[in-house]
């Protein structure tokens, strides 16, 4: 058997949306996103937050006691900026979803810093959040 051929790294490729520096690829629960070089964010292709979200609900399928007293995470906004997607160049808008706003593109998905972590942390304390987390991502229309 031949060994399958090695995926092309998506490094140099996309510009992060705030310091326009080519973004590095990641692994994040077996997931491809791009990452800021300087820890401002990642941007995610349209499904990766998909997957990474439905990884995170199988990873967590245990009811941890702490999550009786988790509290929802509201980061920052800064409601004066305009990014635009690495991909396309086109402006990205902004929507909000369990308390976490989130740039969105035809192309894809840019969260801040410390965003990712909070909407997964805020999609537990949905009561539907074993049901998957894909069903009430559909609502951000992506």
């Amino acid at each position: 058997m031949t060994s399958p051929a090695p995926s092309t790294p998506r490094t140099g490729t996309r510009p992060c949306p705030i310091c326009h520096e080519p973004m590095r690829a990641e692994q994040r629960d077996g997931v491809t996103v791009d990452v800021s070089p300087h820890g401002h964010g990642i941007f995610l292709d349209r499904t990766e937050l998909f997957q990474l979200t439905e990884a995170h609900r199988y990873k967590d399928t245990d009811f941890p006691w702490f999550d009786l007293f988790r509290r929802e995470i509201n980061p920052p906004r800064d409601p004066a900026r305009q990014l635009r997607c690495p991909i396309t160049g086109e402006p990205m808008r902004v929507i909000e979803h369990h308390g976490v706003y989130i740039d969105v593109s035809a192309a894809g998905i840019w969260l801040d810093a410390g965003e990712l972590e909070a909407l997964l942390n805020n999609l537990r304390l949905d009561p539907e959040y074993t049901r998957g987390v894909a069903l009430r991502l559909s609502e951000l229309e992506l």
